[in-house]
């Protein structure tokens, strides 16, 4: 099922939205069509914090995309469309008087993509689907995931048999594990920002 919103179309003719399959948490191919013609495309996969906030999955579903061609300014409707699962939904788009375009900035094509940090994951660890991934992976292989995720790092030996002790004694939970590392002066000396779900350094999987 898809579900998302198209929230503006900017005076230099870019839409914005969100959009996600709920069967499925990998990043959309989305495209914006009216009466089956393709408006515009792009990957949603940018990270948005008030959908993590709102439980939309892991919130990595935000996406911006320039029309190809202009629109006459008023009301439209226009559809969401995700070519690789065959779903379509659609919205209503009021168009404004559509300005020229400006060229990009060098620090906009330069910015890094926004993602997690630690603040928006202390409120949202439910996000990570930690008890699935440790009745998955096993006490050993998830504490060595939550390392590598939070501190870039392996755990030492006896770190991981003092989790592994804890966990399978059910002294804490495999979401406890998470906040304790998230919250560890070593997490906050390496900075707030943390990988996308996308990364190829993610460790965990989402089901």
């Amino acid at each position: 099922m898809i579900e998302g919103h198209i929230e503006k179309l900017t005076p230099d003719g870019i839409v914005h939205g969100w959009v996600r399959d709920t069967t499925s948490p990998t990043p959309c191919h989305v495209q914006v069509l009216q009466a089956g013609q393709k408006l515009a495309e792009a990957m949603a996969a940018a990270f948005r914090p008030d959908l993590l906030r709102a439980g939309h999955g892991h919130g990595h579903y935000g996406f911006a995309a320039r029309l190809r061609h202009a629109l006459p300014p008023g009301p439209c409707t226009v559809a969401l469309h995700l070519p690789r699962y065959g779903r379509t939904a659609p919205m209503g788009l009021v168009v404004p008087p559509l300005a020229p375009v400006e060229p990009a900035s060098v620090e906009s094509l330069l910015a890094a993509p926004t993602t997690w940090c630690v603040a928006d994951l202390l409120q949202n660890t439910a996000c990570l689907q930690a008890d699935k991934n440790f009745a998955g992976l096993g006490a050993a292989r998830y504490i060595d995931a939550a390392y590598r995720f939070v501190l870039s790092r392996w755990p030492s030996k006896a770190e991981s048999r003092l989790h592994i002790s804890n966990l399978e004694h059910r002294r804490v939970s495999p979401q406890d594990l998470l906040r304790d590392l998230l919250t560890s002066r070593e997490r906050a000396d390496l900075g707030t920002h943390l990988i996308s779900p996308f990364d190829a350094e993610f460790p965990f999987t989402f089901t």
